[in-house]
């Protein structure tokens, strides 16, 4: 039996166009993309992010808005509206990354949120950007003014620690034209504060070792940090390890990565002390000079020579003074009168030379000893050899 296929491609046809009608009365199929349902927070974290992705999301600055206050009862009727706005107009931007939504916002901020939402400072500003991890930090206030319904925010910066005030107004806080309004005010002024973060990574071969940028911990060993751009002074550190330190010129959007690598640096070993060391570290730095290129080695062998005459004229002066007397007892000296003369200036000059030469051979020697143990030379007084020399004055010298 054939059957024939024009009968149930017709069929198939017209079950095709009656199922979405059908199913739009079922209920039960299809996907939802209305909003009629209220969100839990207005204006953040709301419906699909349409938004064509960037691969440096994560180098954007993070932006939080902390409320919206109200003084009039006609403006906190409209808050949730404003908010959602508000939101809308910064995130549209593409410039700055959601920090947290507003209900995040009150949790984190817990007892002080009331107070964040009224700040106007940087003194008030700088802990909740702290907490929320902010770049970025705006509050806002509805208020009726002289001018009229004045919507005004503020907008910390952390990075330059300043507050920046916008202010628009409109003829009622329901416009939705004047809702528009506050969104592209503060979306220009996000676009004018917006700076790239540049990610730091800094790789350590110590598990341990505690990572600083600046004043402030960032973490234990290796670790990855979004940072402010400009200028950071990166330190590691490690007990039982030594101290590096970096300084480094971070871009807006740029990715830099730091290795480092630190040594050990143990106690120091034990030793004399500095003045010993100090001696030691003097006493090698060489071979001394030559003896022969020393002049005391001449200058002790000069006194020496000095000596050696000054005996020769000694002995040669005895030897006249043992003739000086009458041996043969005629009752006239062996000896001339001139000769006695001569003898006693020889005895006189052979005194000057033992004592000269005594002196100086001392000193000499004294000098070739001494100095380069003490590294300096000693200066001995020209007595120091007195005790042979005087011996040798009381043996010689004499009156005739």
């Amino acid at each position: 039996m054939r059957i024939s296929v024009a009968p149930v491609t017709a069929l198939l046809a017209l079950a095709l166009l009656a199922a979405p009608s059908w199913a739009q009365e079922q209920g039960g199929l299809g996907l939802d993309l209305t909003s009629d349902a209220p969100a839990e927070q207005p204006g953040m974290g709301m419906g699909l992010d349409l938004r064509p992705s960037n691969p440096d999301a994560d180098l954007l600055p993070r932006f939080a808005l902390v409320g919206l206050y109200a003084t009039e009862r006609a403006g906190a009727q409209q808050a949730p509206a404003w908010l959602e706005a508000l939101a809308r107009g910064a995130l549209a931007t593409a410039v700055v990354a959601q920090a947290s939504d507003l209900h995040e916002t009150q949790e984190r901020l817990a007892e002080g949120h009331d107070a964040a939402v009224r700040c106007a400072e940087a003194a008030c500003f700088a802990e909740p950007a702290e907490l929320l991890d902010a770049d970025l930090l705006t509050t806002a206030r509805l208020s009726l003014e002289d001018a009229g319904w004045t919507l005004r925010t503020w907008t910390y910066d952390r990075d330059r620690r300043a507050v920046h005030e916008d202010a628009v107004t409109g003829r009622n806080p329901g416009d939705e034209d004047f809702m528009n309004e506050a969104a592209a005010m503060l979306s220009r002024r996000l676009t004018a504060l917006a700076r790239p973060r540049a990610m730091l990574t800094v790789n350590v071969n110590v598990p341990q070792a505690v990572v600083k940028v600046g004043e402030r911990i960032i973490g234990v060993g290796s670790v990855e940090v979004r940072q402010m751009p400009g200028k950071v002074v990166v330190e590691v550190s490690a007990d039982e390890y030594g101290t590096r330190t970096r300084t480094l010129d971070l871009q807006p959007g740029a990715r830099e990565t730091v290795e480092v690598m630190l040594e050990i640096s143990g106690p120091a070993p034990e030793g004399p002390p500095d003045e010993d060391v100090a001696g030691v570290a003097s006493s090698r730095k060489g071979p001394g000079k030559s003896l022969f290129k020393r002049p005391a080695l001449y200058t002790a062998l000069l006194g020496l020579a000095a000596v050696g005459a000054g005996v020769v004229m000694g002995l040669s002066a005895k030897d006249v003074e043992k003739r000086a007397g009458d041996a043969d007892g005629d009752g006239v000296f062996d000896v001339t009168r001139q000769e006695r003369l001569d003898a006693q200036s020889q005895a006189n000059l052979a005194t000057a030379l033992l004592v000269g030469g005594g002196a100086v051979t001392a000193g000499s020697v004294a000098w070739l000893v001494l100095v380069p143990a003490r590294g300096a030379p000693t200066s001995l007084s020209p007595g120091t050899g007195g005790g042979a020399s005087t011996s040798l004055h009381l043996m010689v010298g004499g009156s005739f």
